[in-house]
């Protein structure tokens, strides 16, 4: 059976501040943010040893949506608050963009070098997405 267990090293202090500014609905039994509950919004955070991870795992989980996944009004009212936290304009065509490039776990450290650098879009391949 799957343990649903956070790692020690996160400070759950910082997680909760994170999700009262992103504006997080809760965290569930499973270790799970649920950033947007009327859209099944959410991320796992099993993983993560810092709110670095979090956050981004927070981008790689709402690229998609956002980028293709949801309505029009949904994925702009998500978009928005994402843009708010972050400080930063990023477009629907930006996070499908995000999404093909770097929305895999595999890429949890590029993830976290994109969100410290100020998420320089123009750095990604310029394909159509």
């Amino acid at each position: 059976m799957f343990e649903h267990k956070l790692q020690p090293e996160l400070n759950l202090n910082e997680v909760f501040q994170f999700m009262q500014e992103f504006k997080c609905d809760f965290i569930n039994r499973f270790c799970e943010i649920i950033i947007d509950e009327s859209t099944n919004t959410y991320v796992s955070i099993n993983e993560c040893k810092s709110l670095e991870d979090v956050k981004a795992r927070i981008l790689m989980s709402m690229c998609r949506p956002i980028g293709k996944g949801l309505e029009l009004s949904h994925a702009n009212r998500l978009l928005e608050r994402f843009n708010k936290y972050f400080s930063t304009d990023l477009s629907r065509q930006d996070m499908r963009k995000i999404y093909v490039e770097l929305c895999y776990s595999s890429k949890l450290e590029e993830n976290k070098e994109f969100i410290k650098r100020g998420f320089p879009v123009h750095e990604l391949k310029d394909d159509e997405y």
